[in-house]
């Protein structure tokens, strides 16, 4: 049984108060004003306080990150009473080991289709990496070579805090808003995921590879009303890009000729 026909077997759990409330495009509107343009902003001062990359900028950006989309989802979704921990998919705890297995077999077998696509997008658009290259250069803070502090701390801010911070905001906020709004689950699948595509915008071919990750995590959330699934499969793929990264730079430490 494939991890596709796992997941569609799981049973959609629907607790009582798990239906989202009707939405307005006004509160669509805060989130994305407030969620999006807070991160901007403050990305934009931690560039001009810092006039070149280094690691210290990069992991202040991943911060930001998770504090302005986990906080937006926290004040103006759960304080405001607009969602429920239940409605936005973490309460009742309700953990399942097949949802571990199922997420990363999910990742690992989206990650060669993803990277296939964002190439062939890069390369069809832009005729060449550059856009690419400058979104690693921003993850590993403009590093040369290899080092466990970069490793560590790249692991954990894009590895793990941002994937948890756009799962709760893409998924749990924005596609939760969707789900209140219309009915149809294609549409609140496309919709939800392409936002949360051209939010990568910086580099066309993590537009392209986020797009399907948006669309899988956007129906493990439609499935199990969870969102343990795809923050597992938001984690794994981040992860391993990380880990594909820094062992390209340690290979390059000893075979300099691949620089």
């Amino acid at each position: 049984m494939t991890e596709f026909e796992q997941l569609s077997s799981l049973p959609a759990p629907s607790p009582p108060d798990a239906s989202p409330p009707p939405q307005r495009w006004l509160d669509l509107g805060l989130y994305l004003l407030v969620g999006i343009g807070s991160f901007l902003l403050v990305s934009t001062l931690i560039a001009a306080q810092f006039q070149e990359l280094s690691l210290g900028a990069s992991f202040l950006l991943f911060l930001a990150n998770f504090t302005c989309l986990g906080g937006t989802t926290y004040w103006l979704g759960i304080r405001r009473g607009k969602l429920s921990w239940a409605q936005l998919g973490l309460r009742p705890f309700r953990w399942r080991w097949e949802w571990l297995v199922i997420g990363i077999g999910l990742a690992v077998l989206l990650l060669p289709a993803r990277a296939a696509l964002g190439l062939l997008v890069q390369w069809a658009i832009e005729g060449n990496l550059d856009s690419l290259q400058a979104r690693g250069d921003l993850i590993t803070g403009g590093a040369l070579e290899f080092s466990w502090l970069g490793f560590i701390s790249t692991l954990v801010g894009v590895g793990i805090l941002a994937p948890i911070s756009e799962e709760l905001y893409f998924r749990g906020l924005l596609h939760t808003w969707f789900w209140g709004k219309t009915g149809r689950v294609w549409l609140r699948v496309l919709a939800s995921s392409a936002l949360f595509a051209l939010a990568h915008a910086d580099s066309i071919s993590v537009v392209a590879a986020s797009s399907v990750i948006g669309v899988v995590n956007a129906l493990a959330y439609e499935r199990t009303r969870s969102l343990f699934i795809p923050i597992v499969i938001h984690i794994t793929t981040n992860s391993a890009a990380v880990l594909l990264i820094y062992l390209s730079l340690a290979a390059m430490e000893f075979f300099p000729v691949l620089q």
